[in-house]
């Protein structure tokens, strides 16, 4: 076979083939700059994503914490009022031992008559110590029962703070299913 082609046809192919592949290349570097774009966008949206559910999560563990704190309060309350339960039930016990030992004089002074104006009169001074014992131990009663009006109160603040709790956890839910969406429209899943 013979060659007819001249020089100057030969240098037109050549320059045609360089200019095709110089016009591929720049199409494959503008392919692989969309490219980076992309994932570069896709890395962005990924990033803000994970720090708005990060600040979340830090919110919902402050919330938490505070929350703890006021029951522990609520708690050191009840302890104290508990201690104060303690002291009265004690004093009561003793009071109880005080009549124990006044109606066993009783029992042995009514065996004697002339002994008993004495008697008598030791029971009234033990039945006035009693009197006094329960008037207080109907006050501590009383105080209780306002301590434990308040404890009442303080589980219902705390229910509804979970309730509250429990609707914000939800609302993030939702959030966070809002938040996926976009990912769910692209082909990278």
């Amino acid at each position: 076979m013979v060659n007819n082609n001249s020089p100057r046809q030969i240098a037109e192919i050549v320059e045609n083939s360089l200019r095709e592949f110089n016009d591929g290349m720049a199409h494959r570097e503008n392919l692989s700059i969309r490219i980076g774009r992309r994932t570069t966008q896709i890395i962005r949206f990924g990033m803000t994503s994970m720090l708005m559910l990060g600040a979340a999560l830090f919110y919902l563990i402050y919330i938490l914490t505070s929350d703890f704190a006021v029951i522990r309060e609520h708690m050191e309350k009840m302890s104290i009022h508990m201690s104060s339960m303690d002291s009265n039930l004690t004093s009561v016990a003793s009071d109880i031992g005080q009549v124990q030992g006044t109606l066993t004089a009783i029992n042995e002074n009514i065996t004697i008559m002339p002994a008993m104006n004495s008697s008598v009169s030791n029971m009234d001074n033990s039945l006035i110590t009693l009197s006094g014992d329960m008037h207080s131990m109907v006050e501590q009663i009383h105080t209780m029962n306002s301590t434990v009006g308040n404890m009442a109160a303080n589980l219902q603040l705390m229910n509804k703070q979970f309730t509250d709790m429990n609707i914000t956890v939800g609302h993030m839910a939702g959030n966070v299913n809002q938040m996926s969406k976009p990912m769910r429209m692209l082909p990278f899943q």
